[in-house]
């Protein structure tokens, strides 16, 4: 006979079942497992995590790179550089940057003990930061990482060339001489047309030929360049040292000056005083210091109309006469630049007082150099 469940209050007792109990149990020891597991696997993978060399890296290339710093980089990395020296390195290192970004990345190593980190300028290789494993291990046994050094990678040999490359721009009819030797032609890379060297030019002297010469291989800077013009007088000359160019000037001839000196004064001068009247100052005295087929003649002429409104009857005087600036253009051309005050006397008034100034430009006629063109300075 069976025997029936005791009641409380009249109700049967819920039991729970020995399977799901079990069930229960080994499924909340499996979570807890799980759970404890994951925790351990996270602190596993943390630790692993600070023990990467990226993070050493990282803090050796802010130091060094982030902004740059040429100074501390180049005393406390290794590199070849030849006789190179300090600021000569932070220039190149400036030109192999410029504007590009630093940026850094894991390399290889041949060493197993060497984890690299490439320091890039754009695509440019321009150093490696190295570490080495530390004798320091993790509380699980993982390897840990030092700095050891910085490895420059400089390519120098061109940039030192250029460093001791040195460039001359002269008037291509003038002699270069280097510490007392002369530039052979064969130097010469290259010629332009410097057409604003003079304030004033005519129209058939477009400027003056330049030609630049190039001289490369040179242990030291040059002591002396010299400059001369074909009748030797000797160019000023400045140096660039940003640019290691040297350009001269040009040289006023002083064999045209002791030439032409007085015959340009004397055609000016009479110029001067034939328009202003002067008596005794004809055409014909003057004449053979122009070009009588150039449009300066022509204008000259002309002025003949107007001689009859000036009078100079009591003659002319010229004071601070300055002449000289005299430049061979060309073997057919120079010129020159005169200036002087003129005194006009004139008959029953007070002197007119006027100034020349003017820059003259001669032609050879015939065999004879004449005035054909002036500009007023």
């Amino acid at each position: 006979m069976k025997k029936k469940g005791k009641k409380k209050n009249g109700n049967k007792i819920a039991k729970i079942p020995v399977f799901y109990l079990i069930y229960l149990t080994v499924t909340a020891a499996v979570i807890f497992a799980i759970v404890l597991s994951m925790q351990l696997v996270r602190s596993r993978l943390a630790e692993y995590e600070a023990a990467q060399p990226r993070y050493v890296a990282a803090e050796v290339f802010a130091q060094y790179f982030q902004p740059i710093d040429y100074n501390s980089l180049l005393a406390d990395s290794n590199y070849e550089a030849g006789e190179a020296g300090t600021d000569e390195l932070i220039e190149y290192l400036k030109n192999e940057i410029g504007d590009s970004r630093l940026t850094y990345a894991a390399g290889s190593s041949d060493d197993e003990n060497e984890v690299k980190y490439i320091v890039k300028a754009g695509q440019k290789q321009l150093a490696a930061i190295v570490l080495t494993t530390a004798d320091a291990k993790t509380k699980h046994g993982y390897d840990t990482y030092e700095y050891s050094h910085m490895d420059l990678y400089l390519n120098t040999d061109e940039y030192l060339k250029e460093l001791s490359s040195y460039t001359v721009k002269a008037p291509s009819s003038y002699t270069v001489e280097l510490d007392g030797s002369a530039l052979s032609k064969e130097l010469v890379t290259s010629t332009y047309m410097q057409e604003d060297i003079l304030q004033y030019c005519p129209s058939d002297v477009p400027g003056i030929e330049y030609s630049v010469y190039t001289i490369t291989g040179l242990d030291k800077a040059p002591g002396e360049v010299k400059v001369s013009a074909p009748d030797g007088t000797a160019a000023e000359v400045s140096f660039d040292d940003e640019t290691n160019t040297y350009t001269s000037s040009l040289a006023y001839s002083g064999q045209l000056a002791a030439e032409y000196t007085e015959p340009v004064t004397k055609a000016i001068e009479g110029y001067a005083a034939y328009i202003q009247a002067a008596e005794n100052v004809s055409l014909d005295s003057i004449k053979g210091y122009y070009d009588t087929s150039s449009k300066v003649y022509s204008e000259i002429v002309a002025m003949s109309g107007d001689r009859w409104m000036v009078n100079a009857g009591g003659g002319i005087d010229f004071e601070d006469v300055q002449v000289g600036e005299f430049y061979a253009h060309t073997p057919e051309i120079f010129s020159c630049h005169i200036s002087f005050t003129q005194y006009i006397h004139r008959a029953g008034s007070e002197d007119y007082v006027d100034a020349i100034d003017k820059y003259v430009f001669l032609h050879l006629v015939n065999g004879e150099y004449k005035i054909y063109y002036w500009y007023n300075a």
